[in-house]
């Protein structure tokens, strides 16, 4: 480095940056001290872009004093701070923990006209969420006020959704709501997602309705969002209006919607209504699937309604849709519960003949069936085939063969994978 003093001052400075740059990564940070001492002493005045370079070490090894101590140096020697040099101080401030100073150089930043970008917020909403201290993100919004824009408002509305804090995205939410005349679809999407998923949904439902009036248009998905959190909740008096003042906006729904609403109203045995939406898909071009069909047999079984249930059934079929392992575990279940066990049994041999592989489920309903009706070798023989098929006894499995112990005199053993210590006496090996 010596023999590079004849040379220029600029082309020493290129020099020992290129020194300095490889240093942070492999953690000679003592060495990097030590280059820089010797650059200021032998060659050349460092710049912003050599300070920006050590407090980023400094920051990454823990060396507070020492970042801090370069960043006054840097501003003392007048050296104009840009927009990386700024958020270089800020991400060592935050991975420190240093709240009080990060809010205090992003004041400095903005007295200097250095407007904050994405990662600036960024850095500054995820230590004020690992410190506990998201209650300082007005003080925040505060500082940068002059620079907040939609876009600004829109990425902290998304991050703090999506970090699961609701109330301060719905603080910012409205702060943006009352700055700006019109509104931006991220921040209310995000918004009625986080709504949906908190269980407001009253509240997402007038942000729906409130939506035109910023310029933001609704649409299908939209709607599907707030249905989903209602069927949830068993909402279905507002699901009803909802889908009414959906169609009434001119708003058509969608497969989505129709398997939402129809499942919805299953849940609470509205059988009329969820048929009444069955008949409305048919008559529309948009077409019922096989969940569809799978949610309609469901509320239609549940409700002890089995002809119905099955007819739907053939009828599916008939139409050329292939039924999956939740349209036959839904069928035998509720043939098991109406005491019909031989037409349960029947529709699990048609489900392996027509090639649809069950699942643990559907043979925890099956052992169900057959334990409750006295059918005990049966279930034996089905318990053994569940395993030969790889499957893993879960909870329920063995609750139900716990039961079948008591319906035999055979004691044997059967370890539970999940309990290396403890074996459950079974009769089905």
């Amino acid at each position: 480095m010596r023999k590079c003093a004849e040379r220029g001052t600029g082309w020493i400075y290129l020099r020992i940056t290129c020194c300095l740059m490889p240093l942070p990564s492999l953690e000679w940070v003592d060495q990097a001290y030590q280059v820089f001492e010797d650059m200021k002493q032998k060659y050349c005045e460092p710049d912003a872009y050599t300070y920006t370079i050590l407090i980023r070490m400094s920051g990454r090894a823990g060396k507070t004093s020492k970042f801090l101590s370069f960043f006054d140096e840097m501003v003392s020697k007048g050296c104009a701070l840009n927009l990386i040099a700024y958020n270089t101080l800020i991400e060592a401030l935050g991975k420190n923990k240093m709240v009080d100073k990060l809010i205090f150089v992003l004041s400095k930043m903005i007295e200097s006209d250095c407007q904050p970008n994405q990662f600036t917020y960024s850095i500054t909403l995820d230590i004020l969420a690992t410190e506990g201290q998201l209650h300082r993100l007005n003080e925040v919004l505060d500082i940068c006020d002059r620079y907040m824009n939609k876009s600004i408002y829109s990425y902290l509305v998304k991050s703090l959704s999506k970090s699961g804090h609701v109330s301060e995205a719905h603080n910012v939410f409205c702060q943006m709501w009352n700055s700006y005349e019109t509104g931006d679809m991220d921040a209310f999407v995000s918004m009625l997602e986080v709504l949906c998923n908190s269980g407001k949904t009253l509240e997402a439902i007038d942000l729906l309705h409130m939506m035109p009036a910023k310029g933001v248009a609704t649409d299908v998905s939209m709607y599907n969002m707030v249905f989903s959190a209602l069927g949830k909740l068993k909402q279905v008096s507002f699901i009803t209006s909802l889908f009414d003042k959906m169609k009434a906006n001119g708003i058509a729904p969608d497969l989505f919607t129709y398997n939402i609403v129809i499942s919805s109203y299953g849940r609470v045995g509205l059988v009329g209504k969820a048929s009444g939406l069955f008949e409305e898909m048919n008559a529309s071009s948009c077409k019922p699937d096989v969940i569809t069909y799978n949610s309609l047999i469901n509320c239609l079984g549940k409700n002890r309604d089995l002809d119905e249930a099955h007819m739907l059934f053939k009828e599916m079929q008939e139409k050329g849709y292939d039924p999956d392992v939740f349209t036959y575990s839904i069928l035998i279940e509720c043939f098991g519960k109406s005491n019909k066990v031989d037409m349960a049994c029947s529709l699990f041999a048609d489900m392996i003949a027509e090639g649809c592989i069950p699942n643990v489920v559907t043979y925890n309903i099956l052992l169900d069936c057959l334990e409750r009706h006295g059918k005990t070798a049966e279930a034996h023989k089905h318990y053994e085939t569940m395993k030969q098929q790889g499957l893993t006894p879960d909870s329920i499995t063995y609750s139900i063969l716990e039961r079948l112990e008591t319906r035999s005199q055979r004691t044997v053993r059967i370890r539970k994978p999940a309990r290396a210590t403890s074996w459950v006496v079974s009769p089905l090996r």
